[in-house]
């Protein structure tokens, strides 16, 4: 069938497609094969995977309260389903949980209602934001907001966020990611006794160099604000609200960045970074992330593109890969600059103090 894939493809044995042997139909049908899988399944891991503490993340308004933000990178134009998966519990029925993805000038949304009456009772809350036009942006702004019944307090567990795979066979015609474009390979035309064109090689050289720009997520984190909580548990309400000194020694991920990233300079680190200042007049912050300073100008979230200045983790060996530590900076700047008590936040102490509120880190 036109532009359909094997899942799992099966895949080309490497010696038959060297300088010297003949040019089958095997091989030149699985490398189409092959491309068309890594299209329509790759980079749909988890782009979002945060837990918190119990007791912590809990909300008792009952009016949607905006809690969460995170970056989220969209894979491709075609990819226009965004998978949520909730873990939360309200003994009181009717909690829902609202998530809105925002891609360009349009927000799509999908509200979730939180079924479980205890921790970890039943099930996981599942559902998706349906993306209804062509969006061909990097990334898009996820928020989550939660509300209460009348009476009930919610907590949140966790939260996880992946795009939905594509099926078999592709659509016909170009798929984009921002300037890249992915043309699907047609296995008809690949068939034996038919001509080879230039336009095969031309095609699958093309849409090599667009996958390998497809974005991965290597750190994504939000803090949680507007907690409200009239439990008397000692820790209800106290979800992390900014990255601080503390959280150095652990707030990182060890990702594995391929050694073809380093090696060609179009490819880049992008991170998001959230900062809040709930009053006064702002002073720029820095932070650093990945051997590198960058300061952020503004509130809000800034985007900023990452030069990658780490040399491998001794754990690279154990993986046969090259791992990096991927996060904030456990470095003498970061321990001041993000040294902050709650009263700073909120103009206890006499002044209000900006701090890092999100991080996203995407790579390819």
């Amino acid at each position: 069938m036109s532009n359909s894939f094997t899942s799992p493809p099966l895949l080309t044995d490497a010696s038959r497609v060297v300088a010297g042997q003949t040019i089958r139909t095997t091989e030149i049908a699985r490398l189409a094969d092959s491309s068309n899988y890594a299209f329509a399944t790759g980079g749909t891991s988890n782009v979002l995977s945060q837990t918190w503490d119990d007791s912590t993340f809990r909300q008792d308004g009952t009016s949607f309260v905006e809690m969460c933000q995170w970056y989220i990178p969209q894979i491709s134009s075609s990819h226009q389903t965004l998978n949520i998966i909730l873990s939360a519990f309200c003994a009181t029925a009717g909690a829902q949980a609202k998530f809105s993805l925002t891609l360009g000038s349009n927000t799509y949304t999908t509200t979730l209602t939180i079924t479980d009456t205890s921790r970890y009772s039943s099930a996981f809350v599942s559902g998706a934001i349906n993306i209804t036009a062509f969006q061909n942006e990097f990334a898009g702004l996820l928020k989550m907001e939660v509300k209460a019944p009348t009476g009930g307090e919610v907590e949140v567990l966790g939260v996880m966020a992946n795009w939905s795979p594509l099926t078999s066979p592709l659509a016909t015609g170009q798929h984009f990611h921002q300037l890249s474009e992915y043309i699907p390979q047609g296995q008809t035309r690949l068939g034996a006794d038919l001509p080879l064109s230039s336009r095969t090689g031309v095609e699958l050289i093309n849409n090599i160099n667009t996958l390998r720009r497809r974005p991965r997520v290597l750190f994504n984190w939000s803090g949680v604000e507007g907690v409200s909580s009239g439990s008397g548990i000692s820790s209800a309400g106290a979800a992390p609200r900014a990255i601080a000194t503390g959280d150095l020694n652990s707030m990182f991920s060890e990702s594995a960045i391929f050694p073809g990233m380093r090696d060609d300079s179009t490819l880049d680190l992008t991170a998001y970074v959230h900062v809040i200042q709930n009053g006064g007049s702002y002073t720029p912050i820095s932070i650093d992330l990945l051997g590198e300073r960058i300061t952020m100008n503004s509130t809000g979230w800034t985007t900023h593109t990452l030069n990658f200045r780490l040399d491998e983790l001794p754990r690279s060996d154990d993986f046969g890969l090259s791992v990096y530590r991927v996060g904030p900076d456990e470095s003498a700047h970061n321990l001041t600059q993000l040294f902050i008590f709650g009263v700073d936040m909120d103009g206890g102490s006499g002044t209000y103090l900006p701090y890092v509120a999100g991080l996203t880190i995407i790579g390819v």
